[in-house]
């Protein structure tokens, strides 16, 4: 009986820091896609015009903004916007056999 009672005594005692450890979650990030969403939306109107993407890369042409113009709306919406950024950043696919 004194063993159990010295093995819960020990384990409890060693156990007692961790227990005590408290974590927090590091504040929450803004999307980095947002964020330059925000930086070129100039006329803060919500939307990226072509122009105001051709800020942020001069070499977007009509056709590559009307591919992510979901809703033909001739502006990029903050979504719209976020996956044609994720698309730029991600490399393209291999071709087989290479």
């Amino acid at each position: 009986m004194m063993k159990i009672i010295l093995a819960t005594a020990t384990f409890v005692a060693l156990s007692a820091p961790a227990f005590a450890q408290v974590t927090t979650a590091p504040p929450a990030a803004k999307p980095a896609a947002e964020d330059k969403f925000t930086k070129h939306d100039a006329n803060a109107d919500g939307a990226l015009s072509l122009a105001e993407v051709q800020v942020a890369d001069s070499k977007v042409t009509q056709t590559d903004f009307d591919k992510y113009d979901a809703d033909k709306s001739k502006s990029l919406s903050k979504v719209e916007f976020s996956k044609w950024a994720e698309a730029k950043m991600t490399p393209p696919a291999s071709a087989p056999g290479r």
